[in-house]
Order: structure tokens, then C-alpha cells, then sequence
């Protein structure tokens, strides 16, 4: 173990992460993933994801509750938190979750598994360690065939109010001598609150609770990526870019309304939209899906596919059902425009009342009940499918080992 690792193990066993009260299973929906990438072998069994530095498993824990049909392994450096996660998870009785105490940068720590995983998940640990590509290059030789991999790393340059607000730290960091390191950061963050985080997303990085504090502000490394430097390592890995797992926030058009401008922007490619749009928005984190090289996106759904094709509802959707209405909807927080096509509302209110995936053909044959034709129920699904609102799975143990 070197210099940094050690570090990095001792201060997270001091401040385990994350804090209570913080339990996210947005990015845990193993199918959801999955749905992303094109599959097409034939192989079947149960879905296997590894959390690679899952900290005390908070969100490993809930996400291995709710889907009870995949297999979930948590890996991390921090021997603390390891040890209450798998405490946690007897006194619950999961029985397919595991954790084991592994350090990414050796390989030999690792838990590896025949035939590898489909979905392995790294969220703010990468730009932890000493060395982040030597990390992701163990973390992804294992993963399985025609799999995906979910990583948040910090961006550079919606970090740099909290980075100036570190600098000024360390300049009175080393002459503290009557506060304590935490009263000291805290006291600095209050007076960043009306200069540097003013009007931010780091606004209310003062109020915050010791453990996400510690996290945010007193690490002891820290490692952020540009679009630039975020395409190179994921090349240098052997690795593609899918999606972003957010995608809202790389919509150029939240912040652009100029046409021309749209229409000179939209031709300029992916990576210097993508540059373009953290250089205009407060963007701290990268949050994305990749796979092998040779590996690619699921193309859209075709209208001639969407009576064969399976269905589920998103499971980051939130519904505001009103008997069998839907009266409005959040996805990943966000409120829904349900009036962007006329039978949005229609198409949740059915898919709603079905089972957990279901196919096209049956809610296509509920909608025909409401005196709706064929090729607008059609339009109906499409729209819901590209506005994220349904997804379709691959069909339950397809392509998996």
C-alpha cells in the first residue's frame, strides 16, 4: 500500500462515508444500466454488481432490498465501514449482498468472479486514489461481457470555487494553533458563503454535517478531470463513453436559447459540446456509464419494435398518482412536463397499473380501450421511451452469466 492509500484509508475510517440520512439508489438499478448498452448473446443468470469502494454501504444495502434478483458485492479500503456494512446486512438477513476490505490499486485484492459482472459501480472513489487509471484498469478487466461500468469522478471546473476556497485553507491551515482542523475549515466556510459559494452549488458547504464536510472539504487527496482529461483516461483504459447518467445536465439548451448559435453548436461534436457546457454551467461532478471499446450504445427504439419489445416503468420516476391518473412526475428529482405529447399521462396511468416489466402488446391493448389509434399510442410510447419515462429491459436473464 502507498504513501497516499494509507492516507486516504485512515482518514475515511476517521470520517466514514457517507453520513446517515444519505441513502441515493439512483445509479444501483442493475437493469436500468444495463438497458444502455446493446446485448446480444445468449447466455442467462442472475445480473452480478460490484460496488467498487461502496464505503459503509448504505445505497449497496438498499439497492440488494429492492432487487432482490441480482447479486450484490461491496469492495472498499476502509476497514471500518466494511465492518459495519456487513453488520448491517446480517441484522437485515439480506442474503445477496457481500462486502469484502480490497484495495483497487491491487488487483490481487480483488474479488473476482467466473464469468465476471455486468454492472460495476465506482461513485467518487477514483479521484481518490494515488493512481486512477491503474484503478480502473483492475476494476475493469472484471467486468463481464457486454457489461457497464457507472463512475462519478470530480470535474475540474465546477470545482474551482470549493478549490480556492482548499487553497485559502492551506494557507492558514499549517499556523493553526487555537482551533482545531474541523473548526477551523468550518469557520473559512462560513466566510466563503457570501463570496466564494455565493449563488453555487457549494452555497450551504458551511451547514453541512461533519462527515460530508470532511469529505468535501478536509481530504487528503483528490484527484478532478476536464472533458479533455476525462476522455483520456477512459481511452488510455480501454474504455467508451455511453451516456451520462444525468443527462439534464449537459443539456446545452438550458442555458443557450440563441437558434443560430444551437445550430453551429449542435454541429460541432459530443466532446466540445460536452466542453463547452461545463465551461457555462456549475458542473462538480461527472457522473457516466461506459463499456469496452468494442462495445456499443443500444440504438433507439424503432416504431416497428414497440408492440415486441418489454417495458418498465423508470424506477428513478416518482409518480403523483391520483386513482388511476397521474397527475404529475419526477424523474432523478426533476418535475416532467406531462403536456409535451397528449398521451403521456395515458401512457404512465396504464404502465403504472401493469407489472414490473410487461410487454409492448399488452399496454398497447389497454390504450386501444380508450378509444385511441394505433399509431398514436405508438408515438405515445416512443415519446415516453426517449424521454426516459419507461425504459425497456433486456428480457430477464438474457445475455447474462
Amino acid at each position: 500500500m502507498d504513501k497516499i492509500t494509507a492516507e486516504v484509508q485512515a482518514f475515511y475510517e476517521a470520517y466514514p462515508y457517507p453520513p446517515d440520512g444519505r441513502v441515493n439508489c439512483d445509479g444501483y438499478h442493475a437493469r436500468l444500466l444495463l438497458s444502455y448498452l446493446q446485448r446480444d448473446s445468449d447466455e442467462s443468470g442472475r445480473i452480478h454488481v460490484l460496488e467498487a469502494g461502496c464505503g459503509r454501504g448504505l445505497n449497496l444495502l438498499a439497492a440488494a432490498e429492492r432487487q432482490t434478483d441480482v447479486d450484490f458485492t461491496g469492495v472498499d479500503i476502509n476497514r471500518v465501514a466494511i465492518a459495519e456494512a456487513t453488520h448491517r446486512s446480517k441484522q437485515r438477513g439480506i442474503d445477496n449482498l457481500r462486502y469484502f476490505i480490497c484495495d483497487l490499486l491491487d488487483h490481487e485484492s480483488l474479488p473476482v468472479r467466473e464469468g465476471g459482472y455486468q454492472v460495476i459501480l465506482s461513485y467518487g472513489v477514483l479521484t481518490h486514489l494515488s493512481n486512477p487509471l491503474l484503478g480502473l484498469r483492475h476494476i475493469s478487466r472484471l467486468l463481464a461481457p457486454q457489461g457497464v461500468i457507472a463512475i462519478m469522478l470530480d470535474g475540474s471546473y465546477g470545482r474551482q470555487p470549493l478549490d480556492r476556497y482548499l487553497q485559502a485553507l492551506s494557507i492558514i491551515g499549517h499556523d493553526s494553533r487555537s482551533m482545531d482542523r474541523l473548526s477551523m475549515a468550518r469557520a473559512l466556510a462560513d466566510a466563503a458563503e457570501t463570496t466564494l459559494f455565493n449563488g453555487n452549488c457549494w452555497q450551504g458547504t458551511a451547514s453541512v454535517d461533519d462527515i460530508e464536510f470532511a469529505d468535501r472539504c478536509l481530504h487528503v487527496h483528490q484527484k478532478s478531470y476536464d472533458i479533455a482529461g476525462l476522455w483520456r483516461l477512459l481511452d488510455s483504459a480501454g474504455l467508451r463513453f455511453i451516456r451520462w447518467l444525468e443527462p439534464n445536465d449537459w443539456e446545452i439548451r438550458q442555458v443557450i436559447d440563441n437558434p443560430e448559435l444551437l445550430r453551429l453548436i449542435d454541429s460541432i461534436g459530443d466532446m466540445k459540446r460536452f466542453q463547452l457546457t461545463e465551461r457555462l454551467k456549475f458542473l462538480p461532478k461527472f457522473t457516466l456509464l461506459v463499456s469496452r471499446r468494442e462495445d456499443k450504445p443500444r440504438p433507439l427504439l424503432r416504431a416497428t419494435e414497440v408492440a415486441a419489445s418489454q417495458y418498465a416503468l423508470n424506477p428513478q420516476l416518482m409518480l403523483d398518482r391520483k386513482g388511476e391518473h397521474v397527475g404529475g412526475c419526477l424523474l432523478r428529482g426533476r418535475r416532467v412536463d406531462l403536456n409535451s405529447h397528449p398521451l403521456t399521462h395515458l401512457v404512465l396511468a396504464q404502465a403504472a397499473q401493469l407489472s414490473d416489466e410487461f410487454p409492448g402488446q399488452q399496454l398497447i391493448d389497454r390504450l386501444l380501450k380508450q378509444n385511441l389509434g394505433s399509431q398514436l399510442i405508438i408515438q405515445g410510447i416512443l415519446h415516453a421511451v426517449e424521454h426516459e419515462l419507461l425504459y425497456c429491459p433486456h428480457a430477464a436473464g438474457d445475455d447474462l452469466t
